[in-house]
């Protein structure tokens, strides 16, 4: 199969799957959104995000930005958007950013090239990047369907959803008491391991109701929860994150 079969085959495939796509994300999402829920009331702000490897080819700007311009559409994103392109040492990059009111999402084809094969046909990966202030159902609900886009286009990708939150008072020194529990018991998630250092409190947990997952010492990881106090603001924030926290704290 030529490329520009390849990628017209891929863009078709992508039109008739829209409907499917909403259908399947919707259906693993209702679980996940109680967890975050209870913390609902004092989110800051979500970030989903999906990394992943999709051929070893050649790729033109126009067919770069058609990808990206489908990808968008699946989002929910038809105008509005920008386009622009980066390089480094080994990778060039086009990037479709889209600024609203209260997200912002970047898409990225990068393409890596061997540093030792000058002529080499590039390898080309797709970021997806949502930074949004709003409901937990809402980032949960992109959170499946970045997934799904992935899933749709023959992808296997890295996917993570993290939440930010923040509670009045301090919940590092009663270590998480009434915060772990009920985010563990709402998604039906079980306590891997729990660390107390520098005045950080870690869980991290697993729940079956998410088909990703991490290995921490031979067990299976797809729930971490971070509790970090601001003694000045007697603040207690807090960061969700599945399978993992990838954010400093």
């Amino acid at each position: 199969m030529t490329k520009k079969v390849k990628i017209s085959f891929m863009i078709v495939v992508w039109s008739i799957v829209a409907i499917q796509m909403y259908v399947n994300y919707r259906q693993g999402a209702d679980s996940t959104v109680t967890a975050f829920s209870v913390v609902d009331d004092s989110i800051r702000s979500e970030t989903v995000k999906g990394y992943g490897y999709f051929e070893t080819m050649e790729l033109g700007d126009v067919s770069r930005r058609k990808m990206l311009e489908r990808i968008a559409g699946k989002l929910g994103i038809t105008d509005g958007y920008t386009f622009s392109e980066g390089m480094g040492d080994g990778f060039t990059k086009t990037i479709l950013t889209k600024e609203a009111k209260h997200a912002r999402t970047v898409i990225q084809i990068v393409s890596l090239y061997d540093s030792e094969d000058a002529g080499g046909v590039p390898e080309q990966y797709i970021a997806v990047e949502i930074s949004a202030d709003g409901s937990s159902k809402q980032a949960v609900e992109l959170y499946h369907r970045v997934k799904q886009i992935y899933e749709d286009m023959g992808i296997k990708c890295q996917a993570s959803l993290e939440v930010d939150a923040s509670r009045k008072g301090n919940y590092v020194d009663s270590q998480g008491k009434g915060i772990f529990e009920d985010i563990l018991k709402a998604l039906k998630a079980g306590r891997v391991d729990s660390i107390m250092e520098n005045g950080i409190c870690t869980v991290y947990g697993y729940t079956k109701t998410e088909d990703s997952y991490l290995t921490l010492n031979g067990e299976k990881v797809n729930l971490q929860i971070v509790l970090t106090y601001d003694e000045e603001k007697d603040t207690t924030y807090i960061k969700i994150g599945m399978p993992i926290v990838n954010s400093s704290y």
